[in-house]
Order: structure tokens, then C-alpha cells, then sequence
């Protein structure tokens, strides 16, 4: 990613008064009242006090609000609780604020009709729009009072009110803003039927918006979401001026005074009622919307409630900062030169992390930069030391620094690396070699915390990474102490190094924005800024620059649903970990005894063993941990099915009870509503068992077996299957197993099991990468010369031969982008190899690659 160094320039209104940002809202019926809040927030200069130029689109006839929207030509619009049907169709809107809290749309009929119960409408011709879902709080409301549709005469909306008045129609939908009028000017007796009064209390006249819009400018959604609403409050406060406006410019129809304002005052009661805060929308009544949709056959799927309903941020620029950013016209930007992957100045351009990082900021926020040149980071602190750099994007939080910056919380964390040549054990503990001589280069923050943490080091100061390295690969130094990103671009970057990263320090190193000290409304405006920043977008820039094995935490949707199961896992996790920890205190005090045993060959060979020992135990902990995290995310998926049946068929009770679909006074109904609740609890139960067993299938995965049992392979390997089945299947990927072998072998269970299942998400990782059609996995055993031959393989086009001798080798992943350890494979083969005397080898076939694992057949006598 490169920038720029002229300009970094995103203009702004509150930067430039000729550069507001054009939007448009799309109306959803004629201009009336009903739309006042945007009509009084365009004329009274509310949008262009948020840097906004609207325009308001005019209804017509053939206008599909939702469509113009999601097509981008509207950015906003209004539309109705059918919103909710649609976002569960699958199309991107997001609802901003709810204008009236309850809907006018009611049925309307004269008293000459005799109508008096919902029930009377049976025989009756009803005029309704030709959109179900627009209508669905009327056939709910119909429904629920025992009414089916066949028994009701349903003619297409003509919208013309006549056909009431002249007794066209017996029932007619309309607004009780609008037609009521109309029938009290006429003095004509009417009867309203709303299905507010049954209980199908909709939304109405809901302001939204698409995802698109949301996700490239929050801060614009927002302040338009703001402005309207003022114009709505406005509107309200003085709806005398607000009709004249509107009986002036804004009145197609021709409405009088009288008219306006009698609609004026039913829709203020329809915002403000029941004391609820105006524009508010609340999950707990879109839920309810939405279920009442489904029995109606409208909707099918759930809807995330998070994504689908705007919520004001607190990381807004407030007017006083963006005219502290107009004031100053420029920002003194500062950059660490020559720093790759961080940053480098190149043919006057910025690159690296840090313009990726400036790139994410110019989309929400309107600042030109200014770079200021440097030779070293030295100089860079040197003139931030003199006040003469506002903002550094890279930079870390020192005890010394705070001295002339003010920082940010941190946005991102790297890790500390200890790169070692690559004969070299893993270090698990940098204290294990103190004795030894590392480098470090000079100038970066990290040395101060290794310094005051890490006494007894012997720390080299080195110019340049450069000198480290080949300091570290000449044998000058046992290791070169880095930042890890800094570290694996370097190696990428020269690949003839015989060297490695063989751990890291337990500190982080925390990177934030740097600003120029006492400047708290800049401070204010780099830390929203910070608190905006998405780590998907950060982790996307890394990914730019930098392939690099390390793991991150990962967000599980369906986390929620299996709290108790992660419960359990952490406690086997903590278990474990104090065991190990233990182990490694005495394998500590036993290393401490050997080093004064020194001068025996004897010893040093337990030394020697006692590292691998712990650098195998390790790795094996590492993986299973690596591992543990897809297992979870199987869990959930498996979770899913069994938890969205128990919600349907709850929703299913409840909404029987609600519409009174039994008649419980009459016996036979009464028994049919028992015989139905019966049903709903039994599939409950059956559903219930299905995710106590999933339980224990996946929690039987995380017992080691200490000791190697005589099984079937095929039915290990089966075993291991059944975990995974569900995820290929969500994957789109299937399974063919060829499985032909009846002899027995010595298994470690579960650790085999873990090879097994390494296999296969390596698989359905590489299909679902390189996008393969008709996705296949296959699986094959047989019996060969004394030994079963196990065969898995894949249809995603091979492995790079450039790589294939290398894909079993400690840390090296081809999942980059995906956080891999780079230890799945390994383990694997020392599993194999080391448990089992066995073999695991890969080669590319016809269509993909060949893993072959062979075991040696044990006595049939055993079986």
C-alpha cells in the first residue's frame, strides 16, 4: 500500500465550505406531512450544518424505496416494518431510527357496513396493497381473530378513497393520519379497526440505509441520522410553520391547512407515545415483528440484530474538533524511515503498515497531512522531542516518550522474537540462556523493557537489523532480539538465511498513535480514531506486508450458545497448563543440576534429550491449542441446527398461545392443544439430547491416551469423521470414504484422531482458497505386505512443488493469511512416527495432493 507524501488530503465541509458531501433520501409515498423532519432539516440548514447536501427524491409511482437504496441511487431512505422481512431475505439494509413508534395503517369502515368485530369481516370485501408483507400486521390481526383469508373478498388497493365512500369496498386500508379526516369533514360515522389494539404493534416510517453505506462512512450515517431527527423535533415544536412549508412547496396533492395539520398531530402522538425516546428502535420489538413474520410465512431466517440496527457511536468527531482540524489546515505527519514492514519513505512515497494505517483513517476522517523528512528514527524523535511533529501513526507508549508525546490507547500488539540460527533448540525461556549474547538494534523502545526485565542479558547494540542478523548467522551472536513482524519480513526478504524464529519474550510490544504532547483536541481525535480502528482492517493490512506464523484470538459467531462448553475446555486447558507448569519447575531445577554436572558426556546427552523433550511437549501443547479453536468452531456449528429448531418450535407454543389458535374451552381443541404442546416438547427433548451428546463426542477428543489400545483403524478414522462431517458439509465439501481394511493396530486414539482431523482441515482450507468447484475430500484404507495403508486426498490442485519437501517442517504454514502455527503437520509426523512407528508422506496426485499414512498390522490374536 503506498500514499502519497504530497498530499494525504480527504476534503470535508468542515474543511472546505464548497465541499459537502452529496447524499440523497428516496421518500416512500407523495409529500406530505409525514415526511416533514427532512423537508424542516434541508430548509432550516440542519444538513449543511453536518456537512451534507440533500437531496430529497420525490416519490412516483413505480418507486421501489428498498431497491433504490440498495442500488445506490439513493444513499438513504424510508420505508416500513417490511424492512425486517427483507433484511431477512438476505439484502444489506440497516435501520437507523424509527420515526413513529407504533403504524397508522389501519382498517377502515363506515358504520353503515354494520361491522363490528373482526369476525364480521367474514363475506366482506377488503382493500388491501398487493405487498403481503406490507399488510402483514392487518392479516395477523385478521388471523388471530379465527378469520381465514378464503373467507374473506380481497380486492388489489386502487387507492382512491372513494371506493369506500361510495361502497365499492366494505373495508379499506388506509392511514388514520389521512382518510379519518377526510370521513370526520364529511361527518360520515366510521368504525377503525388497528392491529395495534391485538397486539401487532409495528414500526413505521423507519429512516435506513445500506451496510455499504454504513461501512464506508459511519460518521456521514450518523450525522444524517442526527440532523433528520433534529428536523423532526423541529418539525414538532413548530408544526404551524412546518404545514405553511409544506402547503407551499412540498403539497402534490393539494391538502389544505386543516388537513396538514390534523396529520400533523396524529403523528406526534404516534412519535411520542408510551414516553418512548423519539427515533428509538428496540431489538426486543423487531424480534417480535420478525416472529410474527415468520407465522405469516414471510420470513424465514434469523437476523443479526447487532448488524441490522444502527447504534449511535461515542467516536464521533464532535463540532469543536472538526473546526480545530479546519483551523489548523495541516497535520505535521512523522514516519519511521527505513522500517519495513512499519514503514520506509521510497521515490516520495510512504509504504508499509504505516500508510496502510493512514489509508484506513482518510475513509472516515477529513485530514491533510503534512510529511515531515527524516534520515532515522533518531531524527524522527529528535523533532518530535522539539515540537515540531503533531502525529506519529507508528509508535510506541515509553516512559521516556511521554516526556514530549501523548499517546493512544494501543491499536495493535506485536510480539518480541528471538531469532536463532536454525540448528538451534526452541526456547521456551529466554532466562534458560542468559549466558548467552544476543543483538538488538538500537533505538526501538523494546530495549528499555528487555533492559529493565531482563538484567541479566547480554544485550550487543547493533546499528542495523541487518548487522544482527548476519551477526546471528556468522555465529557472532546466539540470537537477534526483534520485533516479530520486522523480523519474518526480514527473512522473507532473504531467504538464503539459515535461520529461524525460535521463540519469543512474553511482553508485547503495543503500538499506538503518537501526538504531540498537550494537544488534547488532536489526542481526542486519534483516540476515536483508534477506537474505530476494526481489527479485520488492521490484520488485512499486516497481511500487505508480512506472512508471519503466529496466532491471534478469533471471534466465534455462536460463542454464546457454547459458553458451557468452553467452560469445561478451559478448565481441562487449566488443568493441563498447571501440570506443565509444574513439569517445567522441576525439569528447571534438574537442568540446574546438570549444568554443574557440565563435564560428563553423560550429562550432556541428558541435556540434550531433556530439550527436546521439552520443545516436543511443547509444540504437542501449542497444537493442541491451535486445534482447540476449530474444535469449537465445530461445536457451534453443530450447535446451530439442534438450537434453531428449539427456538422455532418455542416461537411456534408461544405464537399458538397468543393467537389463540385452540379454543380451550372446547374439549376437543383443548386435547388437540395438549397432543401439539406434547409434540413441540418431545422434539425439544430429543433436540436437547442432541447437544449434550454433541458434548461429550468433542470432549472425549481432549483425553490423552496415555497408553496405545488395539483398534480397528476404520473405525477411528470413522470417529474422527462424525466430528467434522457437519462443517464440511457447511463448506459445501463432501466426503468419500473407501475404507476396505478389517485389520487391527496399535493406536494412541485421540492423538490419532488429531492427525486425522489436521488432514482434513489442511483440505478444506486449500478447497475453500482456491475456490474449487464440486469441493471433494477422499478417504481410503487397505492392507498391504503386513502394514494398513491410509490415503487422504483432495481435488484442490496439488501442493507448489517449489514447497512440498517442506510442508512437515516445524513452523512453516501455508495458511498465512489465516493465523497458521505452522506445527500441524509437523505434529502429525511426530505423532506417526514417534507414538505409532509409523510413516506419513505426501505427493501430488491427478488432482490434488496424497497424504499416506502406513501403520504396521498387529497379530490378529489381539483382536
Amino acid at each position: 500500500m503506498k500514499i502519497p507524501l504530497i498530499l494525504l488530503v480527504f476534503f470535508s465541509t468542515f474543511l472546505f465550505a464548497s465541499a459537502k458531501e452529496k447524499v440523497s433520501l428516496q421518500l416512500m409515498w407523495v409529500d406530505q406531512f409525514q415526511f416533514a423532519g427532512y423537508y424542516m432539516a434541508k430548509e432550516k440548514g440542519f444538513y449543511e450544518e453536518a456537512g451534507l447536501e440533500v437531496e430529497i427524491k420525490k416519490f412516483a409511482k413505480e418507486t421501489n424505496t428498498v431497491e433504490e437504496v440498495m442500488s445506490s441511487r439513493a444513499t438513504y431512505g424510508v420505508g416500513r416494518s417490511s424492512l425486517i422481512r427483507t433484511r431477512s431475505e438476505g439484502e444489506k439494509v440497516v435501520l437507523l431510527s424509527a420515526i413513529f413508534q407504533s403504524s397508522p395503517f389501519v382498517l377502515i369502515t363506515k358504520d353503515i357496513t354494520k361491522i363490528k368485530s373482526i369476525k364480521d369481516f367474514r363475506g366482506k370485501k377488503i382493500m388491501l396493497t398487493k405487498d403481503a408483507s406490507d399488510a402483514a400486521s392487518i392479516r395477523a390481526m385478521i388471523m388471530s381473530s379465527g378469520v381465514k383469508e378464503s373467507e374473506l373478498e380481497i380486492l388489489s388497493h386502487s387507492f382512491n378513497f372513494d371506493d369506500l365512500l361510495d361502497g365499492k369496498v366494505d373495508l379499506y386500508a388506509g392511514y388514520t393520519t389521512n382518510e379519518t379526516f377526510i370521513l370526520q369533514e364529511k361527518n360520515i360515522p366510521y368504525r377503525v379497526f388497528s392491529p395495534k389494539d391485538e397486539g401487532f404493534d409495528f414500526y413505521s416510517d423507519i429512516l435506513f440505509t445500506s451496510q455499504k453505506e454504513l461501512e464506508k462512512h459511519p460518521q456521514r450515517v450518523e450525522r444524517f441520522r442526527d440532523a433528520s431527527l433534529r428536523g423532526w423535533r423541529y418539525a414538532f415544536e413548530n408544526i404551524e410553520e412546518s404545514i405553511e412549508l409544506i402547503h407551499e412547496k412540498y403539497n402534490p396533492a393539494n391538502k389544505s391547512l386543516e388537513a396538514l395539520r390534523y396529520e400533523a398531530k396524529e403523528l406526534k402522538k404516534l412519535a411520542f407515545e408510551d414516553n418512548t425516546k423519539f427515533g428509538e428502535i428496540k431489538e426486543e420489538r423487531v424480534h417480535r415483528i420478525l416472529d410474527i413474520y415468520k407465522i405469516l410465512g414471510f420470513a424465514k431466517d434469523k437476523i443479526d440484530m447487532d448488524e441490522f440496527i444502527f447504534s449511535k457511536s461515542s467516536n464521533v468527531l464532535s463540532a469543536k474538533e472538526y473546526a480545530y482540524l479546519r483551523d489548523k489546515k495541516e497535520i505535521r505527519l512523522c514516519m519511521i524511515p527505513s522500517f519495513l514492514p512499519y514503514s520506509t519513505i521510497k521515490d516520495g512515497e510512504i509504504e508499509g503498515i504505516g500508510a496502510g494505517i493512514l489509508d484506513i483513517i482518510s475513509q472516515s476522517v477529513p485530514i491533510n497531512f503534512r510529511l515531515i523528512k527524516t534520515n532515522s528514527w533518531q531524527e524522527t524523535l529528535s523533532l518530535a522531542r522539539e515540537g515540531k511533529c503533531d502525529f506519529l501513526p507508528i509508535a510506541e507508549d515509553t516512559k521516556s516518550r511521554r516526556e514530549y508525546l501523548d499517546f493512544t490507547t494501543s491499536y495493535f500488539k506485536d510480539s518480541i522474537a528471538i531469532v536463532t540460527n536454525d540448528k538451534k533448540n526452541y526456547i521456551l525461556d529466554i532466562r534458560s540462556v542468559s549466558d548467552k549474547e544476543f543483538s538488538v538494534t538500537e533505538g526501538y523502545s523494546f530495549v528499555e523493557t528487555i533492559r529493565e526485565k531482563y538484567p541479566e542479558l547480554k544485550l550487543h547494540i547493533v546499528s542495523t537489523r541487518k548487522e544482527g542478523f548476519m551477526g546471528v548467522q556468522k555465529g557472532k551472536y546466539y540470537g537477534h532480539i526483534d520485533a516479530m513482524m520486522a523480523a519474518a519480513y526480514y527473512m522473507q526478504n532473504n531467504s538464503k538465511l539459515n535461520l529461524k524464529i525460535s521463540g519469543q519474550l512474553e511482553d508485547d510490544i503495543k503500538i499506538s498513535f503518537g501526538v504531540k504532547k498537550d494537544d488534547e483536541i488532536l489526542l481526542s481525535i486519534f483516540q476515536k480514531i483508534a477506537n474505530e480502528l476494526e481489527p479485520k482492517d488492521i490484520q488485512r493490512v499486516l497481511n500487505e506486508w508480512v506472512s508471519i506464523n503466529y496466532t491471534t484470538s478469533s471471534d466465534y459467531g455462536y460463542l454464546k450458545n457454547v459458553l458451557l462448553i468452553v467452560f469445561g475446555l478451559t478448565l481441562i486447558f487449566g488443568y493441563r497448563h498447571y501440570i506443565l507448569k509444574k513439569k517445567n519447575k522441576q525439569l528447571q531445577i534438574l537442568q540446574n543440576q546438570l549444568v554443574r554436572l557440565n563435564k560428563s558426556l553423560e550429562t550432556k546427552v541428558a541435556d540434550a534429550v531433556n530439550d527436546v523433550l521439552k520443545k516436543d511437549a511443547y509444540l504437542l501443547h501449542q497444537s493442541r491449542l491451535a486445534q482447540m479453536g476449530e474444535m469449537l468452531s465445530m461445536i457451534a456449528h453443530q450447535w446451530k441446527q439442534p438450537l434453531s429448531s428449539i427456538s422455532s418450535m418455542q416461537i411456534a407454543i408461544r405464537m399458538a398461545i397468543e393467537l389463540e389458535r385452540f379454543d380451550l374451552s372446547d374439549e376437543k381443541q383443548r386435547e388437540e392443544f395438549l397432543e401439539f404442546v406434547h409434540q413441540k416438547l418431545d422434539k425439544i427433548a430429543a433436540n436437547t439430547q442432541n447437544l449434550s451428546q454433541t458434548i461429550s463426542n468433542f470432549s472425549d477428543f481432549y483425553k490423552p491416551n496415555k497408553k496405545a489400545e488395539i483398534r480397528k483403524l476404520d473405525k477411528v478414522v470413522m470417529k474422527a469423521c462424525s466430528l467434522i462431517e457437519d462443517n464440511m458439509d457447511a463448506s459445501n465439501i463432501s466426503i468419500s470414504m473407501s475404507l476396505h481394511s478389517d485389520s487391527v493396530v496399535k493406536l494412541h486414539e485421540n492423538e490419532f484422531m488429531q492427525v486425522i482431523l489436521n488432514l482434513l482441515n489442511n483440505a478444506k482450507d486449500q478447497l475453500i482458497e482456491k475456490a474449487i468447484k464440486d469441493a471433494q475430500i477422499k478417504i481410503k484404507s487397505y492392507d498391504e505386505k503386513g502394514d494398513v495403508i491410509l490415503e487422504i486426498s483432495d481435488n484442490a490442485l496439488g501442493i507448489d512443488k517449489s514447497i512440498i519437501d517442506n510442508v512437515f517442517d516445524p513452523y512453516f504454514s501455508t495458511k498465512l493469511e489465516k493465523n497458521g502455527t505452522g506445527l500441524g503437520l509437523y505434529m502429525s509426523k511426530q505423532i506417526i512416527e514417534e507414538y505409532h512407528d509409523g510413516s506419513i508422506s505426501v505427493k501430488n496426485g491427478r488432482d490434488g495432493a496424497i497424504f499416506t499414512i502406513k501403520l504396521e498390522i498387529e497379530d490378529n490374536d489381539a483382536k
